[in-house]
């Protein structure tokens, strides 16, 4: 019943999988540690500075189909991982933050050291959600400038949509000339 009421907070399926693995200890320990990580979740969502929560998305099925020569992710998968890589970069970044600027001689503090002992070794890879910027563009849709030949198909594309764009309007007002057609038809693409 406990998991249950748990996964309804959980904003993914991989929270979700998480819910399914929590098991119960014995160490005073883990369970204090345990403790304070909620206790400083529940602080940190009331706070006014704390980092967006926005996008998690699973993307396993994806980075293990691309593990095969020649394949590739489809525009909204490549979308979905950069998100999910820049939501986890900020949390990342945000719980590694020192509370106050780092002094000679002292280690840092942290607002959430619990938190953060979570977070100080998670990987995080700026470079590649630069990649994909290179690639798509805000909206997630591959941008002309992804590659040479892209942009060269796109150009190609546009110059052929508006030479038949030019030869239908040349034949409906042909067309309309004659009387063949109704004078308020417009072509469409």
């Amino acid at each position: 019943e406990i998991r249950q009421l748990l996964k309804g907070y959980c904003l993914s399926t991989l929270g979700k999988e998480k819910v399914d693995g929590i098991a119960y200890s014995d160490d005073a320990r883990v369970v204090n540690e345990w403790l304070e990580q909620v206790r400083e979740f529940r602080r940190m969502k009331t706070a006014t500075d704390k980092p967006e929560l926005n996008f998690f998305f699973d993307v396993r099925e994806s980075v293990a189909r691309i593990r095969l020569e020649n394949t590739h992710l489809e525009e909204d998968e490549l979308w979905d991982l950069r998100r999910s890589l820049e939501t986890i970069g900020k949390i990342v970044d945000f719980l590694n933050r020192p509370e106050d600027a780092e002094r000679e001689g002292f280690e840092p503090r942290y607002l959430y050291p619990a938190l953060h002992r979570l977070a100080e070794d998670v990987l995080t890879f700026p470079a590649m959600i630069r990649r994909i910027d290179s690639i798509l563009d805000k909206f997630g849709k591959i941008k002309d400038s992804a590659s040479m030949m892209l942009a060269g198909i796109r150009h190609d594309m546009e110059q052929t949509a508006g030479s038949i764009s030019r030869t239908l309007y040349t034949i409906l007002h042909s067309a309309q000339r004659e009387g063949l057609v109704a004078q308020d038809v417009a072509p469409t693409m």
